[in-house]
């Protein structure tokens, strides 16, 4: 609800925030930090020129009890309303003072200035300054080992999709993990026609930082994607990158059989990918663990396998997982 707003009828907003300000004791500055917008806007939202976002009167309310005059249903319509009047205010004048527009550089050239009163105006967010890891890290291998096993990334969006059932918990770790890395939790949407679950940024900024770490726009089964050197050369690094993809493309299966009539069941690990290099990776990463990784070639996803209990165990111990499915 971070672009949704309240409309409050004339005088109550104020009166709302200098209330917030009088039990909480605390600066426009900090409120401002609460409410995350610039003091300036915070201010602009006592003087009632703008309208005051629904993330912050709920805030407002939580921490410090101050009651909304009205639902807030009725305030979110009424500002809806006010908007589309507006809208259609300044349109009918545009069109009267400029005519129709005409060009693909005119109707450019206007949607800019568009955006930029918008903001201005608190409807619109500005760009945000998310931040970048500074050097390698454990942390970050990992995160490239799940980007490289379930995530994409396009010239202006990245993404990892999970599966929202399966991995419930998995995708809590993963956008915290983004979090710590990137200083924003990713935003994300669950397809209609699946369990899938999108886990995603728009943000150039850090697309390029991807891309300068070793990472590649576009299909990874078609470039035949490979792990970057600087996680190869560093044996913790090396160790977390398996972590990331086995908890993406991989997963610990139970083996069932009956001999005489008696059942029997054992433990075995599984990474499947079309990306050779990755495959290669994974086994030389697992035979340098002394874990006997075994490779089948004869499936249309090539697979690595663990095939017995003991090295499940071993894998487990050494690798770890930061993905609940596996141990379930």
């Amino acid at each position: 609800m971070d672009n949704i707003r309240l409309k409050f009828i004339s005088g109550q907003q104020n009166k709302f925030l200098n209330e917030v300000s009088s039990r909480s004791r605390l600066s426009t500055k900090a409120l401002s930090r609460i409410a995350n917008v610039h003091p300036r806007s915070f201010r602009d939202w006592k003087k009632e020129k703008l309208t005051m976002t629904v993330f912050s009167a709920e805030k407002f309310e939580t921490l410090f009890g101050v009651r909304l005059p009205e639902d807030k249903k009725i305030m979110i319509l009424r500002w809806q309303q006010a908007k589309e009047n507006a809208s259609r205010t300044g349109g009918l004048a545009l069109f009267k003072k400029h005519g129709s527009p005409a060009t693909l550089e005119g109707r450019r050239k206007g949607g800019i200035k568009a955006i930029a009163n918008l903001r201005r105006s608190g409807f619109t967010p500005y760009v945000k300054k998310y931040s970048l890891p500074i050097g390698f890290s454990e942390k970050l291998a990992e995160y490239v080992g799940i980007m490289l096993g379930d995530g994409c990334i396009t010239p202006g969006q990245f993404n990892i999709t999970l599966n929202s059932i399966a991995d419930s918990e998995y995708v809590y770790f993963v956008s915290q993990l983004e979090k710590n890395l990137f200083g924003e939790e990713p935003k994300s949407y669950k397809r209609k026609d699946s369990k899938a679950l999108v886990l995603y940024y728009n943000s150039r900024f850090i697309i390029r930082y991807l891309l300068s770490i070793g990472l590649k726009i576009g299909n990874k089964v078609r470039q035949q994607v490979d792990v970057p050197n600087w996680i190869k050369s560093h044996p913790l690094y090396k160790i977390a990158c398996v972590r990331g993809l086995m908890d993406t493309d991989g997963g610990v299966f139970l083996h069932r059989y009956k001999v005489n009539g008696k059942d029997y069941f054992y433990k075995k690990i599984c990474f499947s990918n079309k990306s050779i290099p990755l495959l290669i990776f994974i086994k030389a990463a697992l035979e340098e663990l002394g874990l006997n990784p075994k490779v089948i070639n004869n499936v249309a996803n090539k697979q690595v396998w663990l095939y017995n209990n003991t090295k499940v165990k071993e894998y487990l111990e050494k690798v770890g997982t930061s993905n609940p499915r596996l141990l379930k």
